[in-house]
């Protein structure tokens, strides 16, 4: 195990040596380490974040972003540093892929390796961005749940949406495969916990500045829609059919569209996001106590996930309701991504614990969709951002492919939570003939 890990990290090294020195991995010319360091500079002299310094993320965001300052604050010196730390975090994550995969069944070998490639999937952006923290954070919660203990689980999650939003959609996702399992304590307690450390983390923040703190909220709140995000791909349509004017405009550090019909597109995208993750929740707390029975033939519903390959998990070792746990948190987190009314570059990081999971789980459509996307996120940014703000035909098809992919994302994780639902059905059916057969 320990041999499979080195070889993956080895890989990671290497795919992150491409994106600082080997075109087109290497490509930065849009990124946020300006952003960053003008931010760490300020904070690491001393000044507070809300308080003294504009500050448009959750609180714990603040050390994963200045951290890298203490190198230094220059723009090389940044650059470096900031490379460094985010291949920490990456590293980091490639392990957790590993641990979730092992504890669930899947191929760990397998799960490492798809995690480590995402240098050359994704570009520079992996490491001019600091989402791989919350996306660490994210796995940390999962995997600590995964081996009975959902109060801390639950404890980190909080921590990672103090972080960065998204983590939180896997809390709700958590207690309802929690309930689902009949742990109602275990469930309001992390509930509990997750809330306490949320409260804790902003009211700290509204100590330090509440106005400052609150100017952050409406920050995103007054933000428009993103020019890349789903919401915008229908604005632009409708002025395409001649339903109102789409205006771009170049605010809150991003470039976006205004039109009359902004808010009623958006609010449809956000109940459309609270329906996929109720979805998500009411299938984690139906595949609950779940008989793993021979079928006939002598061969369980879990060869599907490659009992006839080198690696593959035998039938009896896949714990189908952890499964059922990632394969739902992780999709409600590319749900907030492809829902919400900004879809930066770097959301598709969050996508990729899934498709390395998916991958170890011998999932291997849902993996491909995983890094089609992640591909065509490289190959429109950064080199065709500004065709994109230009509304370039090719360009906005080609970020509208990207969409329609992570939608077909979520449409294969809901098909595969489905097909265990049915398996499982099945398995009931077959277990009293099984055991007859004994």
């Amino acid at each position: 195990m320990r041999r499979d890990a080195l070889v993956a990290l080895a890989v990671l090294l290497a795919g992150w040596a491409l994106t600082l020195w080997v075109a087109p991995w290497s490509d930065e010319r849009v990124n946020d380490l300006f952003v960053y360091r003008a931010f760490a500079k300020p904070v690491l002299s001393g000044e507070l974040p809300y308080r003294d310094v504009a500050f448009e993320y959750p609180p714990l965001a603040a050390p994963a972003i200045a951290l890298p300052g203490v190198a230094g604050t220059g723009e090389e010196a940044f650059r470096a540093a900031f490379a460094a730390w985010t291949l920490a975090a990456a590293a980091a994550v490639v392990l957790l892929c590993g641990a979730l995969a092992r504890v669930t069944g899947g191929d760990a070998r397998r799960a490492m390796l798809a995690a480590a490639v995402m240098p050359l999937l994704c570009g520079a952006l992996v490491r001019t961005h600091f989402d791989l923290f919350p996306v660490a954070l994210l796995l940390t919660g999962l995997l600590l749940l995964c081996v009975e203990r959902p109060r801390a689980g639950l404890a980190v999650l909080g921590v990672g949406a103090m972080t960065k939003g998204f983590p939180l959609l896997a809390v709700f996702v958590a207690v309802a495969w929690l309930l689902g399992r009949g742990l109602r304590r275990e469930a309001w307690q992390g509930a509990l916990a997750c809330i306490a450390v949320m409260a804790v983390v902003a009211g700290a923040a509204l100590a330090v500045s509440t106005g400052g703190a609150l100017d952050a909220l409406r920050y995103h709140v007054d933000r428009p829609v993103q020019i890349e995000s789903s919401p915008a791909l229908v604005l632009l349509g409708l002025d395409a059919a001649g339903l109102g004017e789409a205006q771009s405009v170049a605010s809150h550090r991003s470039d976006g569209l205004v039109h009359p019909a902004s808010a009623a597109v958006t609010s449809a995208f956000a109940a459309a996001l609270v329906a996929f993750v109720a979805l998500l929740c009411a299938s984690v707390a139906r595949t609950t106590n779940r008989i793993s029975a021979p079928c006939a033939g002598g061969l369980s519903e879990s060869s599907r996930y490659g009992d006839d390959s080198v690696g593959a998990p035998r039938a009896t070792e896949v714990e189908p309701r952890l499964v059922d746990l990632l394969v739902a948190s992780l999709s409600a987190c590319v749900a907030f991504a492809l829902l919400g009314k900004v879809l930066s570059p770097q959301f598709v990081i969050w996508t990729l614990p899934l498709g390395a999971l998916a991958f170890a789980w011998r999932m291997h459509t849902l993996t491909a969709a995983v890094a089609i996307a992640a591909l065509l996120t490289q190959v429109e940014f950064p080199a065709r951002y500004l065709d994109v703000v230009a509304r370039e035909p090719l360009a906005i098809g080609l970020v509208s492919l990207r969409n329609v992919t992570l939608a077909a994302t979520l449409v294969l994780a809901v098909r595969e939570l489905q097909l265990r639902r049915h398996e499982e059905l099945l398995d009931r059916r077959r277990a009293p003939v099984a055991v007859g057969l004994d």
